[in-house]
């Protein structure tokens, strides 16, 4: 084992994905060496849309990458929620000029896929930054000063401190907090990304869009400056297989479940790819992220459900947050302590939060009801203030942590 000076070892993140990738980036810019053990072969993101509410910009700013994000994404003008049997506008919320005045940015809409290769490529024009790919860690070991983390392959790496991104099905927070499942409430999605020019007319939004049913619901915008289209449809499937693989959807059952929607959701049901589906899941809100020289991030400490699309937002925060408490606070094991103390009550409002939200887009019978009677009264503003807390005022650095510093 090399017995490097602990000033001198890097930071040993586990997992390349957006999170992982972010943690590895703000380090990198606070001065701090990183290498990134990723199993995959590729550093590539499955998947497709996904929404980049005001907070996450303020992100991408301390990350030094907020151009190139707002050079590929798309901008809707309204979110909106439709009631998927009536086929019927239920509440729509303007994101224009009232709102960047109150949060300082737009809300943004990304192709997964984009924000991954952008953060990658900040990382790799940086020579503090390692990655290693096809590369699964297996174990760690924090020795006190240090931290050595094992790999399937046999090698071994040795950091001052280990931050685990390594997702909802993390080895880490199982070995330090417990082995309990992920829940879920046995909903699947299935998406599909077309070409914006293969999309009729008729079937275009630049809104986002989410339609809400009984136990399922469908959502559409724009992505990549609005040259291609997601669509998603989520539906309750108690028997979806759950576990880490991800199951094949069924077009028949999709089909059947969709049967009472309106004509428009129905239209856009064939662009939906059923090759993959995944299995929506979150976890009841953690206190304790870290022990000693170890950290969790991201999924790993708070998976979420999507419904206020703040998953990765949460993740990229994390990053800004421990990065800078790390560069801030000379001993990694009380920066750790002090990053979770300024992170888990916000993370956790937004795991309930995003289940109430799903409880709403799902309603039945009278809860669908009285649903659609109350946002029939209410402003068209009233979403800036139900997630105003989340999304942060302009000019206000909602990731500021002096208070747990000083």
């Amino acid at each position: 084992m090399r017995t490097e000076r602990l000033e001198d070892l890097p930071f040993i993140v586990i997992g390349g994905g957006i999170g992982g990738v972010a943690v590895a980036l703000g380090l990198s810019r606070k001065g701090k060496r990183v290498v990134v053990l990723e199993q995959a072969a590729d550093l590539t993101e499955i998947g497709a849309g996904i929404q980049m509410p005001p907070n996450a910009f303020k992100a991408f700013a301390a990350l030094g990458v907020l151009d190139a994000v707002q050079s590929v994404a798309a901008y809707p003008e309204h979110l909106i929620l439709g009631d998927m049997l009536a086929g019927t506008v239920v509440y729509r919320a303007p994101i224009g000029e009232a709102f960047i005045e109150r949060f300082g940015y737009r809300y943004a809409l990304m192709h997964r896929g984009d924000l991954l290769q952008i953060l990658v490529s900040a990382c790799m024009a940086s020579d503090r930054i390692t990655f290693k790919t096809c590369t699964r860690a297996t174990g760690f070991n924090d020795l006190g000063d240090r931290v050595v983390v094992s790999a399937a392959d046999g090698e071994t790496y040795e950091g001052q401190a280990m931050i685990a991104a390594d997702g909802l099905w993390s080895m880490t927070r199982a070995a330090l907090f417990g082995a309990e499942p992920p829940r879920t409430d046995s909903y699947i999605v299935c998406r599909g990304v077309v070409p914006v020019a293969e999309l009729p007319d008729a079937l275009y939004s630049q809104s986002v869009t989410m339609w809400g049913g009984p136990e399922l619901d469908l959502f559409h915008y724009p992505l990549r400056r609005g040259e291609i289209y997601n669509i998603g449809a989520s539906y309750r499937d108690p028997n979806a297989a759950t576990g880490t693989g991800s199951p094949k959807g069924d077009r028949d059952v999709l089909v059947a479940r969709f049967r009472d929607a309106c004509p428009h959701v129905k239209a856009l049901l064939p662009y939906i790819d059923v090759s993959r589906a995944w299995v929506l899941y979150d976890r009841p809100p953690l206190r304790n992220w870290a022990r000693g020289r170890i950290a969790l991030l991201g999924d790993a400490a708070h998976p979420t459900y999507i419904y206020i699309s703040q998953g990765a937002c949460m993740a990229i925060e994390d990053a800004v947050v421990l990065a800078d408490l790390v560069s801030r606070i000379d001993d990694v094991p009380k920066a750790f302590l002090a990053y979770e103390d300024s992170r888990y009550l916000r993370t956790a409002r937004v795991q309930l939060t995003s289940r109430q939200f799903g409880e709403v887009y799902h309603a039945v019978g009278v809860q669908r009801d009285l649903r659609n009677a109350l946002l029939a009264n209410t402003r068209p503003e009233a979403l800036y203030d139900t997630l105003g807390w989340v999304f942060g005022p302009a000019g206000a650095d909602c990731l500021a942590t002096s208070a747990v510093v000083g």
